[in-house]
């Protein structure tokens, strides 16, 4: 009998494998479906004529529709304000400006924000004005999952190039940075024998202030940052 069950059974898996690799195949073919589907949508909105998707296409475009869909999920999150602008408070009476961007980049002022009527206004019953455009320039770039946000910074010395990272949680309109420590360069992770290390400090997001992107002179992201906002909001 132990014959006959053991071929049962090796009968058994041989079905068993293979049912899961036919139905691992029509799942990637569905999601190529899926995909093609998308990109021959992109194709049109963007009116870039087209008979059918072949190597060209791909190479032409497929990079540039990976681009768009990942602003379009940048933009349609519930959590980060993209294109925005948030304050943190250096001091009661002093800013500094944070715009994240749809490439998941940051941008941050570069000189203080002092409340004293040469930038930035006085305050006037909780208004403070900006009263001449403010440039912010490219720092780092963003990871976003969920409400979770995790922000990364480079220094280069002479020997070596060290990256910063700093993470924080997203509720409502305020990003809350609780922990940093240095991590790997491709991978938004911490090294092996890294330190981590607490953190406590906000941005609140302005929506009276406007930011407007342009590149700059280095071929990077900056903005330029008008309007006003509500003091201790």
């Amino acid at each position: 009998m132990k014959p006959r069950i053991n071929k049962i059974v090796v009968l058994l898996l041989i079905l068993f494998c293979f049912e899961s690799c036919n139905s691992q195949t029509k799942k990637q073919k569905q999601y190529k479906d899926e995909r093609n589907a998308a990109f021959k949508e992109y194709l049109n909105a963007q009116k870039i004529p087209f008979k059918e998707l072949n190597d060209s296409i791909f190479s032409a475009y497929y990079g540039d529709f990976l681009f768009y869909e990942k602003k379009l999920r940048l933009e349609s999150n519930p959590y980060l304000k993209v294109n925005k602008v948030y304050i943190h408070y250096i001091t009661p009476a002093s800013v500094q400006f944070v715009v994240y961007s749809d490439e998941e980049t940051f941008c941050m002022s570069t000189v203080d924000l002092d409340m004293d009527g040469k930038i930035l206004s006085f305050p006037e019953n909780g208004v403070v004005k900006v009263l001449q455009p403010i440039n912010l320039q490219y720092f780092g770039d963003y990871e976003l999952a969920g409400n979770i946000i995790k922000t990364r910074k480079s220094r280069e010395s002479p020997y070596k190039e060290t990256y910063y990272y700093v993470n924080g949680s997203i509720k409502n309109d305020t990003i809350h940075f609780t922990e940093r420590y240095e991590g790997k360069s491709k991978k938004f992770e911490k090294k092996i024998l890294a330190k981590k290390h607490k953190e406590d400090f906000t941005e609140v997001y302005q929506p009276g202030l406007s930011a407007r992107k342009f590149i700059n002179n280095a071929n990077l992201i900056s903005y330029e940052v008008t309007g006003e906002f509500n003091i201790g909001k």
